[in-house]
């Protein structure tokens, strides 16, 4: 299989010039003008708090709450914090930060990082909220949705049936404490380039296979929604075209801010592997972390369809076929999830 689709990519590469071109162009351009700028500072500061063992002390108030809930030990509050706020993939980067450092073993940051891998709160505002339904309002009940499932994902794939020593207490301390801070400094900005330029390729490798698959895309129906998928800012964009209900809409985007896109989770997968850190199981909990949020978004539209402007119907017919459809993917999806657990398919 891998001989086959490293053949098909190198033949797409060679007989559509033009699209690669394009897809590299809006890639490095997504990365420079909407990605970078908003995640550069995060990937900085996680190093920084790492390094300098500063991270402790500001995430002790959750340390107790992550050992009750998760078993998680207090190194890990660090990791979960930055990850629910930072955006993508910062959780991912501070937890190899902490697995690198010592701060976590390596079962332990399997677990943190199925569920702290997060859009950040100015993306779901900034670009979901006020990009598609015009309503900061909007995007800030999106975040809250996608931060209250990644939690519950958290519950049900990142929580060991019992709590062990290692899960009371940190590995090690994960810091040197005879480091200076311009060598901390100098090894963040270091991993936070590292880190930057593995987002920048992925964003840019993914917005070229867009417009590779953009011809076969062209002739399904509601191919916009299924571009969100593979790159998650190209096909939350490409979301306002559809003719759904803005109730549907929304519902389309918390799945996808919780799926993630495949981009996305290339980027964790990258920034894993050389680590050591095993990822086992992050699609699935990527995949649930999508149909719960997406589940609990459909739930409020119809129990408060006018809490929001962008939950009210615009047509209440087209609302009512697609629902149903959905609900069924949603189970499916679940059912699939559910049946990987039982073969042991989970972190």
């Amino acid at each position: 299989m891998k001989l086959f689709l490293s053949l098909a990519l190198f033949a797409a590469f060679l007989l559509f010039p033009a699209a690669c071109a394009d897809g590299v162009r809006d890639g490095l351009s997504l990365a420079a003008g909407q990605a970078l700028p908003a995640l550069f500072p995060f990937f900085l500061a996680s190093g920084l708090l790492v390094r300098s063992g500063l991270a402790q002390t500001l995430t002790r108030p959750a340390a107790r709450p992550l050992a009750q809930l998760y078993h998680l030990p207090p190194s890990a509050a660090t990791a979960v914090i930055l990850g629910l706020t930072g955006g993508y993939p910062v959780g991912t980067a501070t937890t190899v930060d902490l697995l690198r450092q010592g701060a976590l073993s390596r079962d332990t940051a399997a677990r943190v990082n199925s569920f702290c891998n997060c859009a950040s709160p100015g993306f779901c505002i900034g670009l979901a909220g006020l990009g598609i339904f015009g309503s900061a309002r909007t995007g800030a009940v999106l975040y809250g949705i996608h931060i209250l499932t990644a939690l519950l994902t958290g519950l049900l794939v990142a929580r060991p049936a019992q709590f062990t020593a290692e899960d009371a207490a940190p590995h090690t301390s994960g810091v040197t404490p005879c480091q200076s801070f311009s060598a901390i400094f100098c090894a963040a900005v270091q991993q936070a380039a590292a880190t930057a330029l593995t987002v920048t390729a992925f964003l840019t490798v993914f917005c070229v296979f867009l417009h590779l698959v953009q011809p076969v895309l062209s002739h399904l129906p509601y191919s916009n929604a299924l571009s969100g998928m593979l790159e998650l800012t190209s096909g939350l964009d490409a979301l306002r075209a559809l003719p759904f209900p803005d109730g549907v809409k929304l519902t389309l985007v918390s799945f996808l801010l919780g799926f993630g896109g495949l981009a996305v989770q290339f980027q964790a997968r990258a920034l894993a592997e050389p680590a050591g850190l095993p990822m086992d199981g992050f699609a699935a909990s990527k995949l649930l972390h999508g149909a719960m949020a997406a589940a609990f978004t459909a739930l409020l539209t119809r129990i408060s369809p006018t809490a929001l402007p962008a939950f009210a119907p615009v047509d209440n017919a087209l609302q009512q076929r697609h629902y149903p459809a959905f609900f069924l993917i949603l189970l499916f999806m679940l059912f699939t999830i559910w049946s990987g657990k039982k073969a042991k398919n989970k972190i």
